[in-house]
């Protein structure tokens, strides 16, 4: 077993984009910016997770074909240096991805990254027919407090000397917060938020700069 467990969030970190507000952009472009400003919100913990994501749904009239165009476009968002920085550390890290998006969308990036889908965790949309009409409301990431919930739940099955979560958002520093062996990397290369940055033990601004500190940082075997 490897000693090291990098965990990841997914929008404006393995890929440059918010994919749900991408999503709403396509069928509600007049709410942008509305829209927007409520990701930021609960992304620099001003609002719970779960009103966000209840308040952007409330906004959604999404079909399974947007579903399927963003899959297939996905892989072109992935952020610059990542395939590359990831297949470096490979040797010495387990990758997952944590996300409050959804597991659809994320799964070809990361394919892409090579890492394992039964690594993913995210939420998981609602259909009737063709249309979206929501999302799991039970699934832990769909609710409050999710990722550190998760992060127990892996560390609870597997034993590592050194754990790191990266992300750009306040749910991401809620890990480190919630459980002192995981350390916490901010990453601000799409969105840098003060309120995050403030309390991050470390903060990247390009995916060289994060892939170093991991490789310096990692735990060595005996």
């Amino acid at each position: 077993m490897k000693n090291n467990c990098a965990i990841f969030d997914f929008d404006s970190t393995l890929v440059s984009i918010e994919t749900l507000d991408f999503l709403i952009a396509k069928t509600a472009a007049n709410q942008k910016d509305e829209i927007e400003k409520i990701t930021n919100a609960a992304m620099s913990g001003k609002m719970t997770f779960a009103d966000s994501l209840r308040t952007r749904f409330a906004h959604i009239k999404l079909t399974k074909s947007d579903i399927d165009q963003l899959k297939s476009e996905i892989c072109d968002y992935i952020t610059t240096g990542f395939v590359a920085g990831l297949d470096s550390l490979k040797n010495d890290f387990d990758f997952y991805i944590i996300s409050g998006g959804f597991l659809e969308i994320i799964y070809p990036a990361a394919d892409a990254l090579r890492i394992d889908r039964a690594n993913c965790f995210a939420n998981n949309f609602v259909y009737d027919g063709e249309l979206v009409v929501g999302f799991e409301a039970e699934n832990i990431l769909a609710q409050n407090g999710g990722k550190p919930k998760i992060v127990a739940q892996i560390l609870a099955r597997k034993s590592y000397q050194k754990v790191f979560m990266i992300g750009d958002g306040y749910t991401d520093l809620e890990v480190a917060k919630a459980n002192d062996k995981v350390t916490f990397c901010g990453f601000g290369e799409h969105a840098a938020r003060e309120s995050v940055i403030k309390e991050a033990q470390n903060f990247f601004y390009s995916v060289d700069q994060l892939v170093e500190f991991l490789s310096k940082n990692k735990a060595i075997k005996q």
